[in-house]
């Protein structure tokens, strides 16, 4: 599934902003899920609430990448979490650098 995330739409009289995130593990919608994340948005910074796995299932790198892209597509400078390792919290921030999607190549002669 693939899709432009926008923030902020407009439908009559009403703006809806995005502000929690409910973001999921698996191939398709309905389905059985692995990983469930639960992300919070305000301003240019989202914050990562919870996540859980099931025991087979490790948050990977390439999980963590996923993240980061939808963060750039939301247009976000940072995201905090908590990684916890042998039980102990550490919190953290990253920052997200700009998408260059909107980069146009041009062809010239």
């Amino acid at each position: 599934m693939q899709f432009s995330p926008s923030r902020i739409t407009q439908m009559g009289d009403w703006l809806f902003e995005v502000k929690m995130v409910r973001a999921l593990k698996t191939s398709h919608f309905g389905e059985p899920y692995s990983s469930v994340a639960m992300m919070t948005i305000n301003g240019e910074q989202a914050y990562i609430d919870t996540q859980m796995s099931r025991a087979d299932a490790e948050f990977s790198r390439q999980d963590f990448t996923t993240f980061y892209r939808f963060c750039q597509e939301m247009e976000l400078s940072q995201v905090h979490y908590d990684k916890v390792r042998q039980g102990i919290r550490i919190p953290r921030i990253v920052d997200i650098s700009p998408s260059n999607r909107s980069a146009k190549i041009k062809l010239v002669k």
